[in-house]
């Protein structure tokens, strides 16, 4: 049981240290000897979990998405616009707070061929969630103008992730932040 036990611990600091530096760096910028020793493991262990950089890519992707699914806040019934910005409020804090949710975020974009990423996870349920308007939702706005509007500031706060520490982005606002800026200004 130790030793399943301790392949279990290498593995997660494995796709750990892999979602920090897939962040950071993006897909093409990591290398599986950087993750190696960003998570503390010899090569050998790291290709024992994951033959190849794409096999812990797909790992880190699924890690994000299932830790985004399991802090959505989802409900029964109509849903109005305090359940809309509720949902892209909780992305937004996934992004600024959860290293998996972010290196998922941008795998996305570093790696199309795997599909919709981190935004499939997501969208079908806004869509859903949208789809369940109440009346106050749905006088404000269209179904698809309300996921337009909630689409645009999840990746507004995926923007302002990926602009943290840069040089003249000073004045841009944390991602959690940006979504209540951008909810005060759009909100009936």
């Amino acid at each position: 049981m130790a030793r399943q036990e301790r392949a279990e611990r290498t593995r997660r600091a494995v796709i750990h240290a892999a979602a920090r530096e897939f962040a950071e760096h993006g897909f093409a910028g990591t290398s599986l000897a950087r993750i190696s020793g960003a998570a503390g493991v010899t090569m050998g262990a790291l290709t024992f979990h994951f033959a190849t950089k794409g096999e812990l890519a797909d790992a880190v992707s699924e890690s994000g998405g299932t830790t985004t699914r399991e802090a959505l806040p989802l409900r029964q019934g109509p849903a109005g616009v305090a359940d809309v910005v509720g949902f892209t409020r909780t992305l937004a804090r996934l992004l600024e707070q959860e290293v998996v949710v972010r290196a998922a975020a941008r795998l996305t974009w570093d790696r199309p061929a795997a599909g919709a990423g981190w935004y499939g996870t997501w969208l079908p349920l806004l869509h859903e969630l949208v789809g369940q308007a109440d009346e106050e939702l749905a006088a404000w706005a269209s179904p698809q103008a309300v996921v337009a509007l909630a689409l645009s500031i999840v990746a507004g706060a995926e923007t302002a992730v990926r602009l943290d520490g840069l040089p003249g982005a000073e004045g841009v606002a944390a991602p959690a932040h940006h979504a209540t800026l951008v909810w005060g200004l759009a909100r009936p």
